[in-house]
């Protein structure tokens, strides 16, 4: 497909085409133990399931990047030649982890795995086919060790993931609290939740983390998100922000 402007495209051929090619089991959990589970991603509006810790975290990472637009979990099925022991030509299917699409970026197929550390000729043989598939449909491949993030970055997008999903109340709140932050600047969460006379703080204080988990705000990943954490509008966001607030107070755009 090659590198596009996806925001406007029409995913309905992908939403087919990339839709799961294997179910979530643990069938080989006595050789490899692994955890398996599934959330709900705000980003692609469905149920999507994970078959490791590892893949579990590079989808909340997918969803918390504000510059991805879409991805498919077990997209496609790529097949491995071999010979039987009477010298035939045979194939078995590997599916690769994820498809990732992002904004001006050509897709990237990727295959999450626990560490640098595992190799073998299986591992090389999957990179080996992987990366000639991806090159024929004009996408990207690589291999990703989510692990390896810094702890604290792993333990924030954990955080973040349960503040993604929009409350009815955030709707009533937002133009207030955009407003102020645009006039006040940087401030502390707590600070920033307890300045609204006319709302509580326990919900001002949750919209505020499904901003960062939006990426609608700067804040160091770096260091534990909490309430004494200090978050600010991102300087290109700022006027796109005030255009939002005139038209939710005025029904117009300044």
């Amino acid at each position: 497909m090659g590198s596009l402007l996806w925001e406007n495209y029409n995913w309905a051929k992908e939403d087919q085409e990339l839709s799961p090619k294997r179910r979530v089991d643990n069938k080989i959990s006595w050789q490899r133990p692994h955890i398996i589970g599934s959330f709900y991603s705000k980003k692609m509006k469905r149920t999507l399931e994970y078959h490791s810790l590892n893949e579990c975290l590079f989808y909340y990472f997918l969803e918390v990047d504000v510059s991805i637009l879409r991805y498919y979990v077990q997209p496609i099925e790529v097949p491995i030649p071999y010979s039987t022991a009477k010298g035939e030509r045979k194939y078995w299917l590997h599916v690769p982890d994820v498809i990732v699409f992002r904004k001006g970026k050509s897709p990237f197929l990727y295959q999450i795995k626990e560490s640098p550390d595992e190799t073998g000729g299986t591992f090389r043989l999957c990179n080996k086919y992987c990366e000639e598939i991806a090159a024929i449909k004009g996408w990207k491949y690589d291999v990703i060790y989510p692990k390896t993030l810094p702890k604290t970055v792993i333990s924030n997008l954990q955080f973040l993931q349960g503040y993604l999903r929009e409350r009815n109340i955030y709707a009533n709140i937002r133009k207030d609290v955009l407003f102020k932050m645009m006039v006040n600047g940087a401030m502390t969460v707590e600070d920033l939740s307890c300045s609204f006379p006319s709302f509580s703080a326990a919900d001002i204080k949750p919209f505020l983390y499904h901003l960062i988990a939006t990426g609608e705000v700067e804040i160091n990943m770096n260091e534990t998100i909490s309430q004494y954490s200090l978050i600010k509008l991102k300087g290109n966001a700022t006027n796109e922000h005030l255009n939002e607030i005139y038209q939710l107070a005025f029904g117009k755009v300044k």
